[in-house]
């Protein structure tokens, strides 16, 4: 199945740099144009010059991922990054509080073979962007490294591998540090050789579940077959024919997912279509009005979500906010028709009556017409993760209405995943994220 290896990471010197929480960051997809700013001026060695690096208005084509090439190259010459001595398979921990459960989530990190999809090995379970795709492809083009994991998942319902990883942590961590959003972070640098071939053995017989970082995968994908069809790799032991991921037991108790709440631009092609919206959920949902009751946007909203929170399983159901006039909606599948035979296409029952699946077949593509291709999705939909900001989106005009929906489970993502399917674009948020230059995979050496 999957193939492990350990690597010589390369890390920040932390004799130069002190505290680590003031040079990594967060992927850079969730990063906005506002934190990228914040993360530039948090230190000059921040890793957002490496994964997001700032355009300049006298930037020519791809003068940004050049940069970010120069600045990686300076800073391994200076000693800011170092490579680690030996090969190892890292653990990293990250210890967080979700509303009020305190979470705890140790994976492991190692470089693992690519594989295409259809080898039954790795399985991903969201389509990707072209945008994002194409922009990972440059970085990675440039600066030739992994600068950020690939959260993937694995089954380990017997813990075969806990005490090994326990025992592991035993000793002091090789960095640790809390970033800004509250979560701690552990990591542990592990080249003993029974620990590293007891992992690879372990996981070389488990499929892997891609959970985060499908465009990261995606380009190392791609890159590596391109440079296979013009001969550049030869040897299938190249390091370019691997990927740094970040791998979680899919039982793990502290594993957190998020939901993605979409909001329906303004002004965008399904604007006009918008006033049968209603009239063509009334067939298919049960309509619930919230009364807010002069309670502040926020309070309307945490209601709402405890509210969808309430509903059993086997229902899909989501919220929708119309704007401050018309208030907000909670529809609750009606079940006088199964959402398996109402979707088009060969996708599986189970697919068919996911809430994404439901809300983005029916009410996105039937009845606000809003195709299922790349580019269509990025102009009309905003996805958003915070559910108070994504109403105030709405509040502002910028959003014709907001739709909220309940946080999928793990075994979803893995069903899901197994079938050869893959959810809607941005179905799951992984929380907490790993971070961006926590540990670095060199893809020119071992």
């Amino acid at each position: 199945m999957a193939e492990i290896k350990p690597f010589r990471g390369i890390r920040y010197n932390q004799s130069a740099i002190g505290d680590l929480s003031l040079v990594v960051a967060p992927p850079y997809d969730v990063i906005s144009e506002k934190e990228r700013s914040y993360y530039y001026n948090l230190h000059p060695y921040n890793v957002i010059r490496l994964i997001l690096n700032h355009p300049l208005k006298t930037d020519n084509p791809g003068d940004c991922y050049r940069r970010a090439a120069n600045f990686f190259k300076r800073w391994l010459s200076q000693r800011i990054l170092v490579r680690d001595s030996e090969p190892a398979i890292y653990i990293y921990r990250q210890r967080c509080i979700v509303g009020d459960t305190y979470r705890e989530c140790t994976g492991l990190v190692c470089r693992v073979k690519i594989e295409d999809f259809s080898s039954g090995n790795i399985f991903p379970h969201e389509e990707i962007m072209p945008k994002p795709f194409e922009d990972r492809m440059l970085l990675l083009e440039n600066v030739q490294a992994n600068l950020s994991m690939v959260h993937a998942l694995y089954s380990d319902p017997q813990e075969k591998l806990k005490e090994s990883i326990l025992k592991g942590m035993e000793k002091f961590p090789a960095a640790q540090f809390q970033t800004r959003d509250g979560v701690a972070h552990d990591l542990w640098y592990e080249t003993e050789e029974r620990f590293i071939k007891q992992v690879c053995s372990f996981l070389s017989k488990k499929a892997l579940y891609i959970a985060d970082g499908h465009h990261r995968y995606q380009t190392a994908l791609e890159y590596s077959k391109r440079l296979k069809e013009e001969g550049k790799i030869t040897d299938e032991e190249d390091p370019r024919n691997y990927v740094m991921m970040w791998l979680v037991e899919l039982e793990n108790p502290g594993l957190t997912i998020l939901p993605v709440h979409r909001v329906i631009a303004s002004g965008g092609a399904c604007e006009p279509a918008c006033e049968k919206l209603m009239s063509m959920a009334e067939k298919w949902f049960e309509i619930e009005k919230l009364e807010g009751g002069g309670e502040a946007l926020s309070g309307q909203v945490y209601d709402l979500l405890r509210r969808l929170g309430s509903v059993g399983e086997g229902k899909p159901v989501f919220g929708l906010y119309l704007g401050p006039r018309d208030g907000f909606r909670i529809l609750t599948w009606n079940n006088k028709h199964d959402p398996a035979e109402l979707i088009e296409g060969d996708k599986s029952p189970y697919y068919k009556r996911l809430d994404v699946s439901v809300l983005h077949e029916l009410l996105l593509r039937d009845v606000l017409g809003i195709p299922e291709d790349g580019p269509s999705i990025e102009k009309n939909i905003f996805f958003v993760k915070d559910a108070v900001e994504a109403a105030n989106m709405v509040e502002s005009g910028k959003g014709l209405f907001a739709f909220f929906l309940r946080p999928p489970k793990a075994e979803e993502v893995k069903l899901i995943a197994e079938q050869g399917e893959k959810m809607p674009q941005k179905s799951t948020y992984f929380f907490p994220k790993p971070c961006s230059g926590l540990v670095i995979n060199s893809i020119t050496e071992w």
